[in-house]
């Protein structure tokens, strides 16, 4: 079981191009809170939730057009990878690596 604990630095894949985030996230059972920066600052992560090597949450951005992410990461050691899904739209590919 791989934690999903720590700072972590990703990026999705849209079609308007790479979109980068510093993530902080911690665990308390199976709840998931923390912080995603982005270019337009803070977001506070929303209905968190992570088991064994998986988690979930949303994010909430503002731009290019405000709209709500889901995430779903899977953890392998120091690497992250999953989607994200912008409400009714296909899921865009997540990669990202611990830095802390």
């Amino acid at each position: 079981m791989a934690s999903i604990d720590g700072r972590w630095a990703i990026e999705i894949a849209t079609l308007a191009g790479s979109r980068r985030f510093d993530l902080t996230l911690a665990t308390v059972g199976t709840s998931l809170t923390g912080t995603a920066v982005g270019a337009t600052g803070p977001i506070p992560i929303r209905n968190g939730t992570a088991t064994a090597d998986s988690a979930e949450f949303r994010l909430d951005v503002a731009a290019p057009v405000p709209s709500t992410l889901v995430l779903a990461l899977r953890v392998d050691g120091d690497r992250l990878t999953g989607t994200a899904t912008p409400g009714p739209f296909p899921p865009m590919s997540v990669v990202g690596v611990r830095t802390r």
